[in-house]
């Protein structure tokens, strides 16, 4: 087994998930679709420029989800694991990004990986529906976070 520190990526950000009861589903973990919550949560609260300013006021320009693939290797159960996602940046497109999520099961001083994500986000004004350029400002947020792919297993 391993910790958390064992497992936790120097250019990611670090964001605590709390599980509630209702994530849970009638085979008494934690839903897969429940993942996809845990990996918005976290982006919301590592990259403001998802979306959603620091008054918790809606951006003009919005990051929309384009696309996900998630890869679940361990059961999450509520009650017993703490949840931390790691969240990074994996490229920078002119409107987009794609960010990768390492999802954290923590018990008793113990980590493991219960599942790998990514994400392609596009940048979109929220008027006109069209992508927009990310502007350096948001480029210079996900700037110090970028790192490499997720690797998945495969089929």
């Amino acid at each position: 087994m391993s910790t958390l520190a064992d497992l936790s990526l120097p250019h990611a950000v670090a964001v605590p998930i709390p599980l509630r009861w209702s994530d849970m589903d009638a085979f008494g973990h934690v839903n897969n679709t429940a993942f996809l919550r845990f990996f918005e949560d976290a982006r919301f609260t590592a990259f403001p420029a998802a979306g959603v300013g620091t008054g918790g006021q809606m951006s003009t320009r919005v990051l929309l989800a384009a696309r996900h693939e998630v890869e679940y290797r361990a059961p999450l159960l509520y009650g017993r694991h703490q949840l931390t996602i790691d969240i990074w940046a994996t490229r920078l497109g002119t409107s987009s990004v794609d960010v990768a999520y390492q999802a954290l099961a923590l018990h008793g001083g113990q980590a493991s990986v219960a599942a790998v994500a990514r994400s392609r986000m596009v940048m979109v004004d929220v008027t006109s529906g069209r992508p927009q350029a990310l502007d350096e400002q948001e480029r210079a947020q996900f700037t110090p976070h970028l790192g490499a792919e997720v690797e998945f297993r495969g089929w």
